[in-house]
Parts: structure tokens; C-alpha cells; sequence
């Protein structure tokens, strides 16, 4: 049980780990890359140590050279003049020379293989560098549009809040009228009591109306404004 709550942990783990490494994948390649550019500035300068010094073998071989033909000329020309003493000593400083040489000769040769070999890790490095650099430039892209996706997804939230208030209005302006509701309630009212079969015959002339009505109340204004007329003044 132990176990395998342990291995759950680890896999909780690892999968939030990949996932913060996702969401945040630009900003950890610039890291990176920022590494590696130093690491690869300090080979730089490494290189440029190892061809400094192939340099300065190169220039030492030529002139131990130099001095060793000129000591070997001079040998040459003292056991021409039958001085042997002064040939051997000669001949002692030639061995010396080329023991130099050689050992001169070896450290040039492993200065340039070692130069060699940084220039070629350089050079890979470099490369890699260039298409980390252009990857960081798509993380970019993707996070990008992983952010316009979240906020497409906030947009369509906010376009099905958009969609619902519409569905509400429109029940809204679908629903009855009250007012008419009222007035239709009235009418049935009326039907059942008989108040409307009374007005439609009073309107018709039988009997009095159970309702005033405007009508009738503009016939009576008129009437009395009639019979209030003044008599005509005589001549």
C-alpha cells in the first residue's frame, strides 16, 4: 500500500513538473539558452588560448630550427678545420637542439589536435544553439496561442451568457400582456353576469346603460348647454 501511494506521489509529481515546464516553456528555454551561451563564450576563449599557443610553438619550432642549422653549419666547418673539441661540442648542443625540437614539435601537435577538437564541438554547439534559438521562437508561437485560446474560451463563456440573456428577452416579450390579460378577464366576467348584453341593449336604446359612458355624457352637456341658451334681445 506504502508503495504504491508512494509511486501515485511520484507520478503527481512528475506530471505537475511537466506540466509547469509546458505552461512555462519559453521562459525556461531562454534560461537554457543564456547557460549555454556562457558555457560556449568560455570555450570561445579556450580556442582562442590553444591557437594562441600553436602560435607561439609554431614561431619557437622555427626559430629552434633556425639556430639548429646555424650550429650544425658551424660543426661542419670546425671538423673542416680539424677541431674536434670544438666539433663535439658542437655536435652536444645539436643533440640538445633536437631534443628540444621534438618536444616542442609534440606540444605543437597536441595544442592543434586539441584546438581542432574545440573547434569542432564549437562549431556543433553553435549549430545546436541556432535551433534552440529558432525553437524558442515557436515556444513563443505556442504559448501564445495557448493564451489567445483561453481567451477565445473566456469569449465563448461569455458569448453562451450572451445567448442565454437573448433566450430570456425573448420569453420576456413573448410572454401575455397583463393588461390584456385583465381586460380579456373583465370581458369573460362580463359575458357571465350579463353586464354586456345590458350595455349592448342599452347603446341600442332599451333602457339605461349600467356604465356611463362618454357618450352619453357629451349628449347631456350638449343638451343642457342648449336649453341654457339666453333669449334673442329685442329690437
Amino acid at each position: 500500500m506504502f508503495t504504491t501511494l508512494v509511486a501515485l506521489f511520484r507520478a503527481r509529481s512528475e506530471s505537475s513538473r511537466q506540466k509547469l515546464e509546458t505552461e512555462n516553456a519559453a521562459l525556461l528555454i531562454e534560461q537554457k539558452i543564456r547557460e549555454a551561451e556562457q558555457g560556449h563564450d568560455t570555450a570561445k576563449r579556450s580556442l582562442a588560448g590553444l591557437i594562441l599557443r600553436e602560435r607561439q610553438e609554431d614561431t619557437a619550432l622555427k626559430a629552434l630550427a633556425a639556430r639548429r642549422q646555424d650550429m650544425e653549419n658551424r660543426t661542419r666547418d670546425a671538423l673542416k678545420a680539424g677541431m674536434e673539441e670544438l666539433a663535439g661540442d658542437g655536435a652536444n648542443a645539436l643533440a640538445d637542439l633536437d631534443n628540444e625540437h621534438a618536444a616542442r614539435a609534440d606540444a605543437l601537435a597536441r595544442t592543434r589536435a586539441g584546438a581542432r577538437r574545440l573547434r569542432l564541438l564549437l562549431e556543433k554547439t553553435e549549430r545546436r544553439l541556432t535551433d534552440l534559438r529558432q525553437g524558442l521562437i515557436t515556444a513563443r508561437a505556442l504559448e501564445d496561442e495557448r493564451r489567445g485560446g483561453t481567451a477565445l474560451q473566456g469569449s465563448l463563456g461569455g458569448l453562451g451568457a450572451l445567448m442565454e440573456g437573448e433566450a430570456v428577452l425573448k420569453r420576456a416579450l413573448a410572454a401575455p400582456n397583463t393588461g390584456d390579460f385583465a381586460d380579456i378577464l373583465d370581458d369573460i366576467n362580463a359575458d357571465l353576469s350579463g353586464d354586456d348584453l345590458v350595455d349592448r341593449m342599452a347603446v341600442q336604446g332599451f333602457g339605461a346603460a349600467v356604465k356611463a359612458r362618454g357618450d352619453d355624457i357629451l349628449k347631456r352637456i350638449r343638451a343642457g348647454t342648449d336649453t341654457e341658451q339666453p333669449a334673442a334681445h329685442p329690437a
